[in-house]
């Protein structure tokens, strides 16, 4: 079902044209000065057109999908945890390292990312390694639109290249619980991954519940150890919002606290 607060092409275009009647019709301000212009100068817009205009436009733009697009992608956020310099500095540090080990592999790895967190994530990392490999994405559902994850993680929508025989990298956006970690890598290996990296933008080990296993001579690479606060932004969301934003911030409670209450 289309989620009815988005703006379509249409209602952007009409938005566009109302503001700038809404413009039209106020005073002007004098650029070389800064200042308002007289009143004997001025030549507000009493056009009843005009203001018929403005009048349909609002009356045909949805309501919600007004508000929607006045919103900044930034509310809920309480504060910024990492800014978008320290994340592009670190994910720099973390595909160095990677890049150095993947050099030593006889073959090109495959670097498996868990959509749709790690997108941005994977996206940053294998640009800045320059040896050979192969991109795929796999999708496990665990959360859902809650803060909680569910504990019994489930692969839905699964890799096309063939992993068997080759090193693997798996690339997170967070792994806390372990629990969706650690159902991915037991599937890698009944596919046939000789061994298993683990890649996070995020380690949260004060959620850990389950010990992460790696296979062969895997190793365990992350960005930053992230302290036990519901963080979005970077890839990361709540509700499937939040991702586009470039740094990563930790959300207001009151945004997701009525999760708790159900």
């Amino acid at each position: 079902m289309a989620n009815n607060t988005a703006l379509t092409t249409q209602d952007s275009g009409i938005l566009a044209r109302f503001l700038n009647d809404l413009a039209a019709s106020h005073p002007r301000r004098d650029r070389a000065t800064s200042t308002t212009q007289p009143a004997h100068q001025r030549r507000p817009n009493k056009s009843p057109a005009l203001r018929a205009r403005r009048h349909a436009t609002l009356a045909s733009l949805p309501s919600a999908a007004a508000a929607a697009a006045m919103v900044s992608a930034e509310v809920g956020i309480d504060y910024v945890l990492w800014t978008e310099a320290e994340v592009s500095a670190r994910v720099g540090e973390v595909a160095a390292e990677l890049a150095a080990d993947l050099r030593a592999q006889p073959e090109p790895a495959v670097v498996v990312g868990v959509a749709t967190g790690a997108f941005l994530f994977l996206a940053d990392l294998v640009r800045r390694v320059d040896v050979r490999l192969a991109v795929d994405f796999v999708r496990v559902e665990s959360y859902g639109a809650g803060t909680e994850s569910s504990g019994k993680p489930r692969i839905t929508s699964d890799l096309k290249v063939d992993v068997a025989g080759k090193h693997v990298v798996v690339v997170e956006d967070i792994v806390d619980t372990g629990n969706t970690l650690s159902c991915l890598i037991a599937h890698l290996e009944k596919k046939g991954a000789s061994s298993i990296s683990v890649c996070t933008f995020l380690d949260k080990p004060a959620r850990r519940k389950v010990s992460v296993q790696l296979v062969g001579d895997g190793k365990f690479y992350r960005g930053f150890e992230c302290p036990d606060y519901f963080v979005v932004g970077y890839g990361l969301d709540y509700a499937e919002l939040y991702r586009n934003l470039p740094y990563v911030g930790v959300l207001k409670p009151e945004m997701y606290k009525k999760d708790s209450s159900n």
